[in-house]
């Protein structure tokens, strides 16, 4: 039988882990994040629960309680102006400057025991769990040189992406950002394009000579728009943004290529509002939330 310690805050005692999970338009029991990280028997560690909106909520004492006998200081924050993603993550690491660990977390992912065994390695400087769509149980992530990562193993810095949720990273990773003066994340994005922004800035450091070790030995269970259908208006918008602020931030001949063959795309379909809003986002290269958000 185990043991717990009850503390009421993280200068009780020495916490090396913490943990952000962003809920958007759910209350703390709706989240499967929350459920299973419970059920996989999470303790020692610092959690942060950031609800993004539309309303504030509250945690259910008897959940504080439980987490408490488990050695979790909970604190929940509520942001109902919806704050963009990489603001929300660099403030939460900047906030937990100390720790030695950071997870970032979205609110609808089923956490496996791979993922928790992965939290006690330390052969990494980027854990990235390989993500398996709830629709068909396919591998969609992590993306290296163009080939999804199936097999556990390290991974080449160039060319390897991933979404944001599941990230998992160390403290040195984020002492090698600040030493070139970096975020981890691209504040120009706002939803889509702040989880790449992390690899492009991996990219650029590493051409300069920076080392990081990525790894993947662990997966988790996510809901991908990619993978259940037609995608709808407001995320076929953001994906719009996320390019145009892509094609701005980060040129390659490639890309810009591309940018220029989508744009002619609208063009010949006569969807001139998405081509003028297309030209729009390149022009100012940040994302209109954003814009906003730094005001």
């Amino acid at each position: 039988m185990h043991r717990f310690l009850r503390f009421n805050s993280k200068e009780d005692f020495k916490i090396k882990i913490a943990i952000v999970v962003v809920l958007y338009n759910k209350e703390i029991n709706e989240s499967a994040t929350i459920r299973t990280l419970v059920e996989k028997g999470l303790n020692n560690v610092y959690l942060t629960i950031h609800n993004n909106g539309p309303k504030n909520i509250a945690a259910p004492t008897e959940f504080l309680e439980l987490l408490s006998l488990r050695c979790i200081v909970v604190n929940v924050e509520n942001c109902i102006e919806n704050k963009p993603l990489s603001n929300l993550y660099n403030d939460f690491i900047e906030s937990h400057a100390d720790f030695d660990k950071f997870i970032l977390l979205d609110d609808d992912s089923e956490i496996t025991q791979s993922f928790m065994d992965s939290i006690e390695k330390d052969d990494y400087d980027l854990e990235i769990p390989k993500i398996v769509s709830r629709v068909d149980n396919q591998v969609y992530y992590p993306i290296s040189n163009g080939h999804v990562i199936t097999d556990d193993c390290f991974l080449d810095v160039q060319g390897t992406s991933s979404i944001g949720s599941g990230l998992l990273f160390t403290k040195r990773l984020v002492n090698v950002f600040s030493k070139h003066n970096l975020k981890l994340f691209d504040e120009n994005y706002a939803l889509y394009g702040v989880d790449v922004s992390l690899f492009r800035r991996m990219w650029n450091l590493n051409r300069k000579g920076e080392v990081f070790k990525l790894k993947t030995s662990s997966s988790i269970l996510h809901s991908l728009s990619r993978a259940e259908g037609q995608e709808s208006a407001f995320r076929s918008n953001e994906r719009l943004i996320d390019y145009a602020i892509t094609a701005r931030r980060y040129p390659t001949p490639r890309l810009y290529a591309s940018f220029l063959k989508r744009g002619l795309k609208q063009l010949v379909g006569m969807r001139f509002r998405e081509f003028f809003q297309m030209c729009g986002y390149f022009i100012s290269g940040v994302h209109p939330r954003s814009k906003m958000w730094d005001k």
